[in-house]
Formats: C-alpha cells, sequence, structure tokens
C-alpha cells in the first residue's frame, strides 16, 4: 500500500512539474526557463508530444466546431488525416529544416531541444485557440474581433516564445538567431521541393511498373 501510494505521489508530482509549473514557468520567465530547458534538461518529450496532438485536435475542433458565423467550411466533409497532417508537416519540417541550417552555424541546440522549443513555444497559442473556439460560438458578429485578436496573439506569442528558445539553446546573438530563421525558411523550401521530387519519381516508377505488369499479363496470362 506504502508503495502504491509513493508512486501515485510520485506521478503527480511528474504531471504537475511537467504538465503545469514549468511550462507556466516559461511564460513568465522564457530566458531562464529555456536554459533550465537544455542545461538542466527540464524539458519533457511527453508534454512536446502532449502539445502537438493538442494543437492537431484543435485544427480539427476548428473546422467542425467553430461558431457558425465565422465557419465557411463544410463541416460534412472534414478529413481528419488532413487536418492532422497540416499541423504535425510544418512542425517536423520546420524542426528538420533548423537542425540542418543550425548545426551548418555551430549551432548547439540538439534535433530533439529544438522540438522541445517549438512545443513549448507552441502551447500558449494552444490556450488561446482554445478560449477563441470557445467565444466564437457564444459571441455576435460584431464581437468576432476579440476571437481574430486572440488567434493572432496566439501566432504572436508562438514566434517570441520560439525566437527566445532557439536564441537560448543555440547559444546565438540577435542578428545571428535572425540569419538562423531565414536560413530554416529557405531549408524549408528545399525540403519541400526535394520531397516533391521524390513523390513525383516514386509516381513514375509505379506507373511505369503498373504498365510493365499488365503488358506482362495481356501477353503471357
Amino acid at each position: 500500500m506504502t508503495q502504491v501510494t509513493e508512486r501515485v505521489k510520485h506521478a503527480a508530482k511528474w504531471l504537475y512539474g511537467n504538465f503545469w509549473f514549468f511550462p507556466t514557468k516559461i511564460l513568465m520567465r522564457p530566458f531562464k526557463s529555456f536554459d533550465q530547458l537544455k542545461f538542466e534538461k527540464k524539458g519533457s518529450y511527453a508534454f512536446a508530444f502532449f502539445v502537438l496532438i493538442l494543437e492537431a485536435l484543435i485544427s480539427i475542433m476548428n473546422f467542425v466546431y467553430k461558431g457558425f458565423l465565422i465557419n465557411y467550411e463544410d463541416i460534412y466533409q472534414v478529413n481528419s488525416l488532413y487536418l492532422i497532417l497540416t499541423v504535425l508537416f510544418p512542425v517536423v519540417l520546420f524542426v528538420v529544416g533548423n537542425w540542418c541550417v543550425t548545426t551548418l552555424m555551430n549551432g548547439k541546440g540538439k534535433l530533439g531541444e529544438i522540438f522541445q522549443v517549438t512545443m513549448y513555444a507552441m502551447f500558449p497559442m494552444c490556450i488561446l485557440q482554445l478560449v477563441a473556439l470557445f467565444l466564437s460560438n457564444v459571441l455576435i458578429l460584431d464581437e468576432m474581433t476579440f476571437v481574430y485578436a486572440l488567434q493572432t496573439i496566439g501566432a504572436v506569442l508562438l514566434a517570441v516564445y520560439g525566437f527566445i528558445g532557439l536564441t537560448v539553446i543555440h547559444e546565438y546573438g540577435l542578428g545571428q538567431c535572425i540569419a538562423a530563421l531565414l536560413l530554416t525558411v529557405a531549408a524549408m523550401m528545399i525540403l519541400v521541393f526535394i520531397l516533391m521530387l521524390v513523390f513525383a519519381l516514386v509516381a513514375d516508377v509505379w506507373d511505369f511498373v503498373t504498365v510493365v505488369s499488365k503488358e506482362l499479363m495481356l501477353k503471357y496470362f
């Protein structure tokens, strides 16, 4: 019984530290908190994946449950997989692109640290998106400015906290971090171009194999 109680206390302490205390601490003291994330390993992959899944779910909820006054989507045509990919793909693309660029620029941040920083920076945006989603169902049309304002503030906070976090984990100065982010955008475009070429090549090979197999079937069978 004592061991079970200790495990429960340990789990509660872990949940409080990783899912409430440290994320809110980042909002108040981002420089110190991101420094702890890097050097004291305060970050949590569990929380990072939680935020990623939460953002994916929010994208689906925004499509289906956003207030009808500002929801111009056909909710009966929802494609959950597509909406999830619209969240996962940019995140993976940014993390990989930033890691590639900063590796060449002597950045000190690791791939996992970049992912954690990105997700911790996204957390306040998720909260504001949920609040905006709720308000979109209770406000009148003239008050929808508050909904758009919350969404804008969330995007700004994502950019601000993300910039601070990347500056800290890579141990960059202001100018160097800005240059790294610009090069990250370029790297993301290059990665997208490469992926498009790969998919096009795979499609051509598949078409070739399909045509050859049909010809063989018609000729010999």
